[in-house]
């Protein structure tokens, strides 16, 4: 079963500082998107994501900053701008004439950045986040209260001022834990309980 779980992390004033340099670019790369997309519906053409995405080598050789960022968390903006247009549509073909198109994110908005299947390292209680800008490790601890099995996607956003990762993986798989009680088919069809009795051959039937 695949499953989500949001976590608080606390970080050191370096990290958020990274952190919100990082956003940033994607917070550029989602307006400048959304930008394109509306020119061209103005002009009556269209700007799907593949196109977008397919665009992000050149814009990094122009802007060298926007490397800073691991390429996949880029590609994964762009991925939100095409789900939000995804969404409006939807809603709008459904009637809802009080749906909303994309908006540009305002400066102080902070960009969930999402690790998609690589750029993110889960070992010894840390989850580590890849990044190109300064040598500040973003690594942070997890309790250990968690447990994860195949880790599919981690995600880094803020809400009012606290910092989450959302960790997206499998559910770890229990071990065979033997409690001394198997169930069987009695001679008339019916279930039974079987339990251990004293002796290695010894077994009882209790009717449930």
């Amino acid at each position: 079963m695949r499953l989500t779980q949001k976590i608080r992390i606390f970080l050191t004033l370096e990290q958020e500082r990274v952190l919100w340099v990082l956003s940033e670019k994607c917070r550029l790369i989602y307006n400048f998107a959304l930008a394109e997309r509306i020119d061209a519906w103005n002009k009556g053409k269209n700007v799907n994501y593949i196109k977008q995405q397919n665009d992000l080598p050149c814009i990094k050789e122009k802007y060298p900053e926007y490397k800073y960022v691991y390429a996949k968390v880029l590609q994964m903006t762009l991925r939100t701008l095409d789900a939000d247009y995804k969404s409006f549509y939807s809603l709008w073909k459904k009637g809802d004439r009080k749906a909303k198109p994309p908006k540009f994110k305002g400066k102080n908005h902070f960009t969930t950045m999402i690790y998609n299947q690589s750029g993110f390292k889960i070992e010894n209680g840390k989850v580590s986040l890849s990044h190109f800008y300064d040598d500040t490790p973003l690594e942070f601890t997890i309790p250990e209260k968690f447990k994860f099995g195949k880790v599919y996607q981690v995600s880094v956003s803020m809400k009012d001022g606290k910092y989450y990762l959302s960790i997206v993986y499998d559910e770890p798989t229990k071990g065979y834990v033997d409690n001394g009680k198997y169930v069987a088919i009695d001679e008339r069809g019916q279930p039974c309980e079987v339990k251990r009795m004293a002796g290695p051959c010894s077994i009882r039937f209790c009717p449930f």
